[in-house]
């Protein structure tokens, strides 16, 4: 029964409540871990799974289906068919294709986060630091300083408060998440430290209010991950094309 996997879905902060609902819903889905096709759970089941109202979920579910992710039929809402990244563009996955993601990150977050020193409420700056001190805290813990880094970047797109810029971005994560993850721990060794430094300059730029700071830190923290990622890439494949 759909209702068993209620219990799957997470906690919402009180900030932004619809934007987190529809970022995670969203994720759920290029992710595949809600599949094409699968009917949600009602309104009320959500709500109270995620810890929201229930015009909070009914608020969001109407931006998902604006966006064409999932639709209404007589019984239910249900995942659009095709709504996902093709099974093909994710498995195999092939470094080119990662690397042409780092290429579209290195132009959209700088936007993002130029964007967030200005638009940013002080609770979500305040969350990044949360997150920048967990993955400060879990540098031996290789799959869990990968999760805060997303919810760092993550927080940077919704301070950034522009829907159309974080849905294109997410657009890429179900085609980056598992593949990200071990093509970063080939080389984690190497990209953690750097990986610090960078969120370190990112955050205080974002909380000093300073956007041309906050754009060119995350530049440069995109470019060196993308030149990890070609390293690794040239490394096992003999170069990319």
């Amino acid at each position: 029964m759909l209702y068993g996997r209620v219990m799957d879905f997470i906690k919402i902060n009180k900030v932004s409540k619809t934007e987190e609902v529809i970022a995670y819903l969203e994720q759920q889905i290029v992710s595949r871990n809600l599949k094409p096709g699968e009917k949600l759970p009602v309104e009320e089941a959500l709500a109270e799974s995620m810890g929201v109202g229930r015009g909070t979920v009914r608020e969001s579910l109407r931006v998902l289906i604006h966006l064409g992710l999932i639709e209404r039929k007589n019984n239910g809402t249900y995942v659009t068919e095709g709504s996902a990244m093709p099974e093909f563009q994710i498995e195999p996955f092939i470094y080119r294709d990662l690397i042409e993601v780092m290429e579209v990150r290195r132009v959209v977050e700088p936007a993002l986060a130029e964007l967030a020193t200005t638009r940013g409420d002080k609770e979500l700056i305040s969350r990044m630091e949360e997150e920048l001190i967990n993955m400060k805290q879990r540098v031996e813990d290789i799959d869990s300083f990968i999760e805060h880094d997303y919810i760092f970047h993550n927080l940077i797109s919704q301070a950034a408060g522009n829907t159309l810029f974080r849905t294109f971005l997410s657009s890429f994560d179900g085609l980056m998440s598992k593949n990200q993850e071990l093509v970063l721990k080939k080389r984690f060794k190497y990209i953690m430290p750097k990986s610090l430094k960078y969120h370190e300059l990112i955050y205080q730029a974002i909380s000093r209010g300073n956007s041309k700071d906050a754009y060119k830190q995350m530049q440069e923290h995109i470019e060196d991950v993308e030149s990890e990622f070609k390293i690794i890439a040239e490394n096992e494949q003999g170069g990319v094309a």
